[in-house]
């Protein structure tokens, strides 16, 4: 089965939130749903022809941004996203070349780019829609990422079933209780459990 959510994010500008987010929506969704670099190739594997695989089967792309997204740069002082050899970039422009849906998630209620900060490949992404996520108050913020991820790829199927509540017919969350360890979310009578331990070891992502 190929993974039909691509995770691209920056490390030097969200840290471990790419990861973190990658880790819920495995749990959301299904272990072989999501794909995230440094998690799924296997070692040894050709880096580039990995992930354009992966991506080209993908369906959503989620574009994590922080407030410092457009202005990272290189050892050199150059913006990484100026150069075309750049995997941030080359994800973002592949799947907007490709048609696939790109959902920018706003680390911390981050602005997008203006389109003349971007290069020509990306300029669109300024203009798409996108979803707030809040690591301090994700117990918030997750069940309406997790909705946003579903509406993008309808057949998704999720493991834990949203229960339509109230009279518009659409989800609605209770949180039951959130603590450092996990987030409890629940609706129609049903508590959902997400278990967030120290995340997966990693190799520095630029």
């Amino acid at each position: 089965m190929a993974p039909r959510v691509f995770v691209n994010f920056r490390r030097a500008d969200t840290g471990a939130t790419g990861p973190h987010l990658d880790t819920a929506l495995r749990q959301e969704f299904g272990e072989q749903e999501v794909f995230r670099d440094q998690r799924s190739i296997r070692k040894g594997a050709h880096f580039p022809a990995e992930i354009t695989g992966a991506l080209r089967k993908c369906d959503l792309l989620l574009a994590v941004m922080g407030h410092g997204w457009a202005a990272v740069t290189d050892g050199a002082g150059h913006r990484c996203i100026d150069d075309p050899e750049d995997w941030v970039r080359k994800e973002i422009a592949l799947a907007l070349a490709w048609g696939i849906t790109v959902l920018p998630v706003r680390v911390d209620g981050a602005d997008l780019p203006d389109a003349a900060e971007l290069p020509d490949d990306i300029r669109d992404l300024a203009r798409h829609q996108g979803e707030i996520f809040r690591p301090h108050q994700e117990h918030i913020d997750f069940p309406p990422l997790f909705e946003a991820v579903h509406k993008a790829v309808p057949d998704l199927r999720r493991r834990r079933p949203r229960r339509p509540q109230g009279d518009g017919g659409g989800a609605t969350y209770h949180i039951e209780r959130f603590d450092h360890g996990s987030a409890n979310f629940g609706g129609s009578g049903t508590a959902n459990t997400y278990n967030f331990g120290p995340e997966e070891d990693d190799e520095e992502r630029p």
